[in-house]
């Protein structure tokens, strides 16, 4: 019997789907990477069956890609062709909520921003905000994609805060891995390791997460600078004094003028810094103060809101500004990471090299940890532009492994830069693909992303 007819006989009718639509919404995330129709969508019940479907592809030699809201940005969950999408955004349920622990365990579909309302009437938070996705990231996504978020920089990405998962693997195992101990040293970390791991390894089917209590007091402010290396040399210098920051965020003028046209927000169109700080009244006073004194003495100046403008939901539409910019043109993006030393010349790098391909670019992102985006905009159609598009990404990350950095700081390889994947980790990979086969021995768990097998 084919797939279809295996999984006809125990999935309810109305939990699979070979619709032409469905499988258009399934075959494509937020990245500009060409879609895949797989061959049929299904919503699983529960973990049972999810293992069943695992070993009744394995035996048909099936592709299996999970999804959650189709965020992704390099293309991670893009099917595979004749492949099965496990759609888990209907798993939403907090499963089980260990207040007194500051914990809680839930189904891999729930959404951030909708587990932080629900979190803050016990006064706690779920960190590891997802910059301008928080209202459609789900958690499963973001552990899948170790993402991290504006309050990185002060709190750690998301596998700082994953203690315990629930998980199928590619044989239709379920097991769990990890525990509730905040401190563990009883072998290796099999969490970390699922973490970031981009579905490549096993199915999420349970998360239980630390959490963090709301912070006493916070506050906001914002800079802006005669030049994009002025700001970022300025996020150094917080770094070198050992400001508490709770979040930087940098954004360059061209993303400045582009949120100006997308929502007429009235800004000074230059590079500024957005700054937060949290703790008691006291230290929130003498961090805005020494912010203020470097930001100062590399000629930042404070930038004044109009009322009613928050920073961070000016930041939210960064990326959406940026693809409404030009009629046309698509985005290709890096999401690159280095040590924070090297953030003026990363920027300057960005700038210069775009310069010379007369290409535009935009560079923004949480630079408090030394993660950089940078959009490129081109069009498809143009094939030369494109091509001189992706050859640009790709020399900036080739600059930014040369400074000690990585490929991608939060959203992971998945098909975008998987050609570079090998630069960066060299005769480790060979390693990796041996971790591959044991959790997944047919290779049907996401098959070619971040490395080929």
């Amino acid at each position: 019997m084919d797939i279809l007819t295996r999984l006809q006989q125990f999935i309810d009718s109305d939990r699979l789907t070979t619709q032409a639509d469905q499988l258009a919404v399934a075959s494509r995330d937020e990245s500009t990477l060409d879609p895949v129709s797989p061959l049929a969508v299904v919503w699983p019940r529960d973990s049972a069956e999810i293992s069943r479907i695992i070993i009744e592809c394995r035996e048909t030699q099936t592709p299996v890609t999970t999804r959650g809201a189709g965020s992704a940005l390099e293309g991670s969950t893009i099917p595979s062709r004749q492949g099965l999408v496990l759609d888990l955004s209907r798993w939403t349920n907090i499963i089980e909520f260990f207040t007194d622990d500051l914990q809680i365990t839930v189904e891999p579909g729930i959404i951030y921003d909708h587990l932080n309302n629900k979190l803050k009437d016990e006064g706690l938070f779920f960190p590891p905000a997802p910059g301008g996705s928080g209202d459609i990231a789900t958690i499963g996504g973001m552990v899948s994609t170790n993402a991290s978020g504006i309050y990185s920089v002060k709190y750690g990405g998301t596998r700082e805060y994953v203690l315990q998962l629930e998980i199928v693997t590619g044989t239709g195992e379920i097991m769990k891995i990890g525990s509730r101990a905040t401190k563990r040293s009883s072998g290796y970390n099999l969490v970390d390791l699922i973490a970031g791991s981009e579905g490549t390894l096993a199915i999420i089917t349970a998360i239980t997460l630390r959490l963090a209590g709301l912070p006493e007091g916070s506050r906001q402010s914002a800079f802006i600078f005669r030049d994009n290396v002025s700001a970022a040399r300025a996020v150094s210098e917080m770094a070198r004094y050992g400001l508490d920051l709770a979040a930087v965020e940098f954004l360059d003028s061209a993303v400045v003028s582009a949120l100006n046209k997308l929502n007429d927000y009235g800004l000074d169109e230059s590079p500024c810094l957005f700054l937060e700080f949290h703790g008691p009244e006291e230290a929130l006073k003498a961090n805005e103060e020494l912010a203020g004194s470097i930001c100062a003495e590399l000629g930042g100046k404070p930038l004044i809101l109009a009322d009613g403008q928050r920073p961070w939901e000016i930041r939210h539409y960064a990326t959406d500004a940026i693809k409404h910019l030009k009629s046309g043109y698509d985005i290709i993006r890096n999401d690159v990471a280095f040590p924070i030393s090297k953030l003026p010349e990363m920027v300057g790098f960005c700038h210069d090299e775009a310069d010379k391909a007369s290409l535009i670019i935009h560079t923004f992102g949480h630079v408090g940890m030394g993660l950089l985006h940078a959009l490129i905009l081109a069009r498809r159609s143009d094939k030369t532009e494109w091509q001189h598009g992706i050859e640009l990404s790709d020399k900036i990350i080739k600059r930014t492994i040369e400074l000690g950095g990585t490929i991608s700081g939060e959203h992971g390889i998945g098909l975008g830069h998987k050609n570079l994947f090998e630069l960066e980790h060299g005769r480790a990979v060979q390693l990796m693909r041996q971790i591959k086969k044991q959790f997944d021995p047919d290779n049907i768990l996401n098959p070619g992303k971040i490395f080929d097998m």
